[in-house]
């Protein structure tokens, strides 16, 4: 079971005053906080908004699962703001001076590309920037469904707010295609002249970034707000993909944490399973780790880990190739996102479920870290979206992934056997990719090829990189589990031989439960009250407590006896 990187560093943050939990603060002063915890994470870490190694461990770093919405702030920061404005910063002092101040977190700096209208069609966005004739620029929302939908916006916290925000660049009439603005949203505490921002509702039962609706009327721009140069591209296409590049590093970096939320949330209910007893037999105290349906998510869980960490590293190591193409790139992104989400959405389900009534509160960390995990299928892509747009790039040869190493592995085999069977339903089809035969028979099919090429990817990662074997080998009998029909069909394995493979693995894995436990390194970060008795009395005792000395009665005195 690989390390993630070093965790030491962050946890005197994670055990600071700063980072505890709050459990009866109101929404407006949790949201609050979360900017000051950023603000934290920003400092610590220093400048990581290039992609290099402090980069990459910042959304594997179990200190982002403190609080989530302080980690999206930090996110959308560093990535997408930062990241879009650093190749025009050079030689440039107002930019300088922004960059420095994006970087230390003295400002908030969001992203604001998708509208109301236009989410997966962000390429057909509707704000418009106008030229005007003294250099400057004018800003505007043309109608409610080019607002721009979902980046935080209001005044919070006191921090001064901008925005790189994506508009359509209008030079003497013509439409010259997508630039970056620089344009400031508000002071910390009113928004600016022609800024309008309203809050949305939460999007899920635990607290979130303030997502906002965020429109222009004739904002009036500086000359320097413009990122970017007047000429009209000649490929309007692949300009736009180039202004939002930094959306497929986030493809890939917000999938990333995906790892150690499921790492947490797998010592969280290892840990649980291990204390909490039942009475059995005599009155004797079993604890439900004994149980075989306790244990199988668990263990699961522990072999996703152990084979996605090195998949990760070998990700981050083929998207950071200057060798590979950028379409091959967002290849690797959305491939490790697909197997990310397809582990951690379906194994933190059933932890979850195991772990009870404890496990649907938020102070017990898992059901918050799930409502994030649903979001992040849709951040930076959707991955269904993102599935058909790869599965169909394969399946038209418009380029190739490196081969498999292993190509007779049973994944592999199952990725090929997918991949032929589309192929061939191609050659029954219509050749137009965009018919509705096509759409039929070949849509539907696009995210479990993904995926298969994932999990191929992924067992491979890890057997090239020697980890433990018993987790290895549980791992590959729980991604067959995923499409047992195939194998079976195809004559490779029957479902008896697969349930005795998942019973062998099961058993090689269980003796040393609680010491793959313990390696995830988990406890510093985890205050989830439900895992000790003193963490339990320390929480209730911070809870209202209701006493009163009420004579109401249902029933009156001398009420007859029911027989």
């Amino acid at each position: 079971m690989g390390q993630p990187h070093d965790l030491e560093g962050t946890v005197p943050l994670a055990l600071s005053p700063l980072f505890q939990p709050q459990y009866a603060a109101a929404h407006s002063e949790t949201l609050a906080l979360s900017y000051e915890r950023a603000r934290a994470i920003c400092r610590h870490h220093g400048d990581i908004m290039y992609l290099s190694k402090k980069f990459w461990a910042l959304h594997l770093d179990y200190l982002m699962l403190q609080d989530l919405t302080a980690y999206t702030l930090v996110t959308i920061q560093y990535n997408l703001a930062a990241g879009t404005l650093a190749p025009f910063v050079q030689n440039n002092p107002p930019l300088e001076d922004l960059m420095q101040k994006i970087l230390n977190f003295d400002v908030s700096a969001q992203f604001l590309l998708t509208e109301l209208g236009h989410g997966l069609d962000a390429k057909n966005l509707e704000t418009t920037a106008t030229l005007q004739p003294d250099g400057s620029f004018i800003l505007h929302t043309p109608t409610p469904a080019a607002a721009k939908y979902m980046p935080p916006t209001i005044p919070i916290a006191n921090i001064p707010r901008i925005g790189v925000v994506m508009a359509n660049l209008v030079v003497e009439g013509e439409n010259r295609g997508i630039r970056p603005f620089v344009v400031t949203l508000n002071d910390g505490k009113r928004m600016c002249k022609g800024v309008t921002s309203t809050l949305l509702p939460t999007v899920h039962v635990c607290k979130s970034v303030d997502h906002a609706l965020t429109s222009f009327n004739q904002v009036s721009l500086p000359r320097g707000a413009m990122l970017g140069n007047l000429e009209r591209p000649e490929n309007m296409r692949v300009h736009f993909l180039r202004q939002i590049s930094r959306v497929s590093v986030g493809t890939l970096s917000l999938s990333l944490t995906i790892l150690p939320a499921l790492r947490l949330a797998t010592y969280i209910a290892g840990k649980y399973s291990i204390r909490r007893v039942v009475t059995g037999p005599a009155n004797q105290p079993i604890p439900i780790i004994d149980f075989r349906t306790q244990q199988i998510p668990i263990l699961h869980a522990l072999a996703q880990i152990t084979v996605m960490q090195p998949f990760a590293s070998e990700t981050i190591a083929s998207f950071l190739n200057p060798k590979s193409p950028p379409q091959v790139k967002h290849a690797f992104a959305t491939i490790l996102k697909a197997v990310f989400l397809q582990h951690g959405q379906r194994s933190y389900s059933s932890l979850i479920e195991r772990c009870g009534a404890q496990g649907l509160f938020a102070h017990n960390q898992l059901c918050e870290i799930e409502a994030h995990m649903r979001s992040s299928s849709i951040s930076e892509g959707d991955i269904l979206v993102l599935s058909i747009r790869l599965a169909n790039e394969l399946l038209l040869g418009r380029y190739s992934l490196p081969r498999p190493r292993f190509p007779t592995s049973l994944l592999a085999q199952h990725e090929a056997g997918l991949i032929a069977e589309c192929l061939e339903m191609t050659k029954r089809v219509s050749c137009d990719h965009r018919s509705k035969e096509y759409n039929n028979a070949i849509l539907p099919r696009c995210r479990p090829i993904v995926e298969a090429i994932g999990h191929r990817m992924a067992y491979e990662a890890a057997l090239s990189s020697n980890v433990d074997a018993d987790l290895l080998s549980l791992y590959e009998v729980g991604v067959i589990q995923l499409d047992p029909g195939w194998y079976i069909e195809n004559g490779l394995l029957s479902r008896r031989q697969v349930g005795e493979m998942e019973q062998h693995a099961l058993d090689a894995v269980l003796p040393r439960l609680g010491e793959y436990l313990d390696y995830l390194e988990a406890e510093p970060y985890c205050s989830a009250p439900m895992l000790s008795s003193s963490a339990w009395e320390a929480f209730v005792g911070k809870l209202g407590v209701y006493r009163g000395e009420s004579e109401y009665q249902v029933l009156a005195a001398g009420s007859p006896t029911l027989a």
